[in-house]
């Protein structure tokens, strides 16, 4: 397509067609036009064309933003052609004064694409940037064009945003330093005008809102750009300047505008910019407290002010949250002594606490419309910005210099609402929900663990009085946000409730798994989750299958039926609980029957469309986890299982549903793992797939498809001689090992290969393996190939003896092997880790010193001496425990999504085998070899080993033989 304006017009007038056709043949041909040079200038042209329709210009300004963003840097991986020098240099000549001039929407848009590309070019490749928007700036100002000012400020704004996220390097600050030298003294003066304007505007008559609200979002963004200058450090230019920016920042807080806080939007345009106001200020307090301490007590009573004339409503919401964490910041810095005075502490509590903590009618709405929001901000923790939290946390902040005082405040605050309650428990409902807040939201967690405690109640008191009544209420839809309140309290204190109580109450909550609020059902399901995780004194659990056999039948049901609310239909909270009850209940016929028929019919159902990741991991791991206990009890139940999983695992291999492949892939090897010999000709034409090249494209399919590959090599290995199947299988090693991102899973096949095939099957290819593995070690050489290179060899040795390696190795290149021996297997043996990879890598180089030619030769003296010399080293490493605890899941976070990444089934995993088994331990291994090698070659060693050998490794050598009773001479 030729870069024709009519053209390109009717391109993106065609792109707002609500008809698809037109639609998607615009969008077919602007994306081949993008391929064009000086497609984005053309495109940047159309927009700055009055004369062409706004819609038309703003779809161009979406274009050629997203144009920007894929093209100016494009990513090495990319196959897009990034915009050339000469093309890149006209835009940046021609942006600034477009987006200035543009109308807002456009602006907006361009202000994007212009902070875009100063992401990657500002300063260094555009040095006229800073200049140019500050020219304008002043431009603007002298003319009192807030459209204009505003545009400059929102660019400056985004182009400084990065100081806010970036770590301090020595790059970040001198590029801050041009900012501060260019742009502080502007900023100021821009500040100090708008604020001479607004106070002009409103003390002639209050002014209107159309005038003050440019001017008020103007100095919003000063504030912005204040807070980015001054993230890093304190520049000396606002330290010098400090009292004219902070008696500003302080009018605002102090000062109303009736003419514009007489409607929302204009409430919102002054709350906005103090919020920005509190930012500052809050920054200071952390960063600059000795600097800024002559202002901290001004800001605080303003603060206190400010908040109680602070309204409920939601739309104030952001004041309330920036302006309450000032004073949690003040309350944990020297200056706390303000909190000190009589009154102040029992005022806060009173006025900000309490009102915050308290149940807003937008709490309940969005119990009730949105349920998943409402548990990540409730439960999850999520909820930092908002006033419940926040307001708990200011109560902490406060505690730290005075604990008693809170403690007993709170205290008494929390028996109040109760009495409320009690007094009537229908109207008064939200009392006992805020006291239930409170107490949660104030306990402490214990460092380094889960456990929970609190000052402001006896929990098992509490829960007995105020909970338990919430959790034997037989009516699970009654009062739905006091049960979610206490199942949610038994929850956090569920290590502190004693376990007779706690197994009493697992029927009830099974019941709660009934309940119609999708928050109360996902909170019981949440709490059994939880209490199955509870350990105690050697970490054994505290709830175990016996405590659960007697329900859990009714529990699972409950669980698959809880799925059939509307909007639970992929509950992840109700799928983590099904998997974790797999995970510990007794896994007879009757429950594994109903949960594999389950678990199918929901995994067909999300094929169809994969749309949260969580509950789809969850979902693999409830299969994998039941598919494990129930075959580990019985093997009896493979077939059914796979007569089951089949139809869906081919439904994703078939649609080729990318989401799942890893997931099928791992399963499918759990189910190898599992079968028995000969295997199931379903199997092997999974297989041949497997083989194809094409499986392999996909690097977030490579680990499982690995996996797969082995378990195959280990229960079908006979079947890799068969129509040329393992020299299929060495390419695929031969690609993996090539590429430092996959070079890991190649040697998982080649080290699968080796352990499983006899030598005279593999022999005709290790010149072959030794050639990729060298070529790689020439190209691309990195610790992680080393290591697993030397564990190669090493298994290679253990396998199939000394002389097959050192041969094999040598028809490559003569003596190859001794070059490696000295420059890659005795330096790094030292490196290994892992107790299975440490006892391979020890037992092979001692084998291949006491039993190999190659180092016995005369010649070999030298490598010999240092060979035992890395030995030793290895060995004598301080041991970690022998025995460790099993791993817990870990839990999947909340960003998990479907992005070119693997994701490991935890309960799919694959137990790491040892192929030394018959040898325990590694170190009387070497000394009983160099023992019996010694009474072959009598007064041989002792001087090597006092040549080669540093003191420590002589010494511990030494106490290895004597712990051992093994004497070397």
């Amino acid at each position: 397509m030729e870069m024709n304006p009519e053209l390109l017009s009717q391109c993106f007038l065609h792109t707002l067609s609500p008809a698809p056709e037109p639609r998607r043949a615009a969008e077919a041909k602007l994306t081949e036009a993008a391929d064009h040079p000086n497609y984005g200038l053309a495109v940047l042209r159309l927009v700055s064309e009055p004369s062409v329709d706004e819609q038309i210009r703003h779809a161009a300004a979406v274009n050629f933003k997203n144009h920007l963003r894929s093209r100016w840097a494009p990513s090495s991986d990319s196959s897009l052609s990034p915009i050339l020098d000469a093309e890149k240099d006209q835009i940046k000549t021609l942006i600034v004064s477009l987006m200035l001039s543009s109308t807002p929407r456009i602006q907006s848009q361009l202000s994007e694409s212009l902070s875009l590309i100063g992401k990657h070019d500002f300063p260094k490749s555009w040095p006229t940037l800073l200049p140019e928007l500050i020219s304008n700036l002043d431009v603007a100002s002298r003319n009192n064009d807030y459209v204009s000012i505003n545009g400059v400020l929102g660019t400056a704004n985004s182009i400084f945003k990065k100081f806010r996220y970036q770590y301090k390097t020595n790059d970040l600050l001198l590029e801050l330093k041009y900012c501060l030298d260019n742009f502080a003294a502007p900023l100021l003066e821009i500040f100090l005008r708008t604020a001479v304007l607004i106070d002009s505007t409103v003390s002639s008559g209050g002014g209107s809102p159309v005038i003050l609200k440019p001017l008020f979002e103007s100095q919003r963004l000063c504030c912005r750009i204040f807070y980015s200058l001054n993230f890093q450090e304190l520049p000396e230019f606002f330290e010098d300047n400090m009292d004219k920016w902070m008696n500003e920042f302080k009018k605002y807080l102090t000062t109303t505008y009736p003419a514009l806080e007489s409607s929302a939007d204009g409430l919102a345009v002054v709350d906005d910019l103090r919020a920005a106001v509190c930012e500052n200020i809050s920054l200071y307090m952390e960063k600059n407290e000795e600097e800024f301490k002559g202002y901290v007590e001004g800001f605080a009573l303003a603060i206190w002010t400010l908040l109680a004339n602070v309204s409920q409503s939601s739309s104030r919401d952001r004041l309330a949250v920036t302006a309450i964490k000032f004073l949690t910041t003040v309350s944990m810095s020297v200056q706390h002594v303000l909190f000190s005075n009589e009154g102040v502490i029992p005022q806060i509590c009173q006025s900000i606490v309490i009102p915050n903590v308290r149940l807003r009618d937008e709490d309940e709405e969005l119990f009730e419309m949105n349920y998943i929001e409402f548990i990540r901000r409730d439960m999850e923790g999520s909820d930092l910005d908002t006033r419940r939290r926040i307001a708990c946390e200011l109560l902490k902040g406060i505690a730290t210099n005075y604990r008693t005082q809170v403690t007993e405040l709170v205290a008494v605050q929390i028996q109040n609402l109760l009495a409320s309650y009690a007094a009537n428990p229908v109207t008064n409902w939200k009392d006992k929900d805020c006291a239930i807040y409170l107490v949660v939201s104030l306990a402490t967690k214990k460092a380094g663990g889960t456990s929970v405690s609190t000052d402001l109640v006896d929990v098992q008191k509490f829960f007995a009085q105020v909970i338990l009544p919430e959790l034997q209420s037989q009516d699970v839809n009654g009062f739905p946000m006091l049960k979610a309140g206490a199942l949610k309290f038994f929850t956090v204190f569920r290590s502190l409730i004693p376990k007779p109580l706690a197994v009493q109450l697992f029927p009830d909550l099974v019941r709660f798994l009934g309940a119609e609020s999708n928050v109360v059902h996902s909170y019981a399901a949440s709490c059994i989750e939880k209490l199955l995780l509870v350990k105690d004194e050697g970490r054994l659990p505290r709830y175990n299958a016996v405590d659960i056999t007697p329900f859990v039948q009714v529990l699972m049901s409950n669980l698959f039926n809880t799925m059939k609310f509307p909007e639970s239909e992929e509950n992840q909270y109700v799928m983590k609980c099904i998997m974790r009850v797999l995970g510990v209940a007794e896994i007879s016929a009757e429950i594994a029957a109903p949960c594999i028929a389950g678990l199918t019919s929901i995994l067909n159902e999300v094929c169809k469309n994969p749309k949260n990741p969580i509950f789809n991991h969850y979902l693999f791991e409830s299969v994998a986890v039941l598919v494990r206990r129930a075959c580990e009890r019985d093997v009896s139940f493979i077939p059914a299982f796979e007569t089951s999983l089949f139809p869906s695992l081919q439904i994703i291999l078939a649609n080729d549903v990318t989401e799942f492949l890893p997931y099928a892939f791992q399963l499918l090897a759990q189910l190898v793992e599992l079968s028995r010999p000969p295997i199931s000709p379903n199997y092997m034409q999974i297989f041949t797939l497997l083989l194809s090249p094409d499986s392999w494209k996909r690097n977030s399919n490579v680990p499982a498809l690995v996996r797969l590959l082995q378990a195959f090599l280990q229960k079908a290995p006979q079947e890799l001689n068969q129509e040329g199947r393992l020299s299929q299988v060495l390419g695929i090693f031969n690609r993996l090992v090539a590429s430092p991102s996959t070079d890991e899973q190649g040697f998982y096949v080649l080290n699968t290969v080796i352990e499983n095939l006899d030598y005279g099957v593999i022999a005709p290819y290790m010149v072959h393996i030794w050639n990729a593995l060298f070529t790689r070690l020439q190209t691309k050489r990195t610790i992680k190939f080393v290591k697993s290179l030397l564990i190669f060899m090493s298994l290679f040795l253990v396998k199939h003896g000394s002389a097959n390696l050192v041969d094999t190795m040598n028809a490559v290149q003569p003596n190859i092997f001794m070059v490696i021996l000295e420059q890659f297997w005795i330096p790094n043996l030292k490196l290994i880790t892992g107790p299975i990879e440490v006892k391979l890598a020890a037992v092979a180089s001692g084998r291949l010193i006491c039993e190999s030619p190659a180092l016995l030769d005369a010649a070999a003296v030298r490598h010999w001496g240092k060979m035992l010399d890395s030995i030793v080293t290895l060995l004598s490493r301080p041991e970690e425990d022998r025995v460790e605890d099993e791993p817990e899941m870990p839990d999947i976070a909340e960003n998990v999504g479907y992005t070119a990444t693997f994701v490991n089934l935890y309960n799919a995993g694959k137990k790491e085998e040892d192929p030394l088994k018959d040898i325990k331990d590694p170190k009387q291994f070497l000394v009983a070899s160099l023992a019996n090698l010694s009474a072959r070659s009598p007064g041989r060693f002792p001087l090597i080993i006092s040549e080669n050998l540093d003191a420590a490794n002589q010494t511990a050598l030494l106490q290895l033989c004597s712990t051992y009773n093994c004497p070397i001479v």
